[in-house]
């Protein structure tokens, strides 16, 4: 045989073993982007949605006022409490506490104000979606109860748009930033 020949015959050879390498390489590539692709499929199915991550730490303003007010009053009393300033409503409660039975300890007093103001919110809204903006953005959420303060049946002035954000806060222990 001649040079040439075992040349080309080489080169053939080292072409062939690329095409091989090339092949299985591709072949290991496809099964991986299917695996992928399964995995990205599956994984869709497993994630939490918002309303499961609010859930885990709900706005629980019912809880609240069943715990401190609803052996007394009913949600038609709370009702009332619409046109209420925030002075007002803590005086009802140290009112309240003053009454024989009431157990308000001194401590939870904040917190069942910022439940009576975040109690108005339900006239429209139920605790989910109470504990999905709790999820906004600080500045989300403002804009977001900027917005529902301005609605005609919202029962808020604009002015109270602070006590509101301070409510939700108190209601989740999250101070503000």
């Amino acid at each position: 045989m001649a040079k040439g020949s075992n040349t080309q015959i080489g080169t053939l050879a080292i072409f062939g073993v690329a095409v091989l390498i090339n092949l299985i390489l591709s072949i290991f590539l496809l099964d991986q982007v299917r695996r992928t692709r399964e995995q990205v499929t599956d994984l869709a199915r497993e994630l939490a949605s918002k309303q499961d991550v609010a859930m885990l730490r709900p706005v629980l303003v019912s809880e609240i006022l069943e715990q401190r007010c609803t052996h007394c009053h009913t949600d038609q009393r709370f009702a009332n409490l619409t046109g209420m300033t925030r002075p007002e409503v803590l005086e009802t409660i140290q009112r309240m506490r003053g009454h024989p039975g009431s157990n308000i300890p001194a401590n939870e007093v904040r917190k069942i104000e910022s439940a009576l103001l975040v109690f108005r919110c339900m006239a429209c809204h139920d605790e989910g979606v109470l504990s999905l903006i709790v999820l906004m953005p600080p500045e989300e959420r403002v804009r977001f109860l900027r917005t529902k303060v301005r609605m005609p049946d919202s029962g808020f002035r604009t002015d109270q748009v602070g006590e509101l954000l301070r409510a939700f806060e108190t209601l989740t222990d999250r101070p503000r930033t």
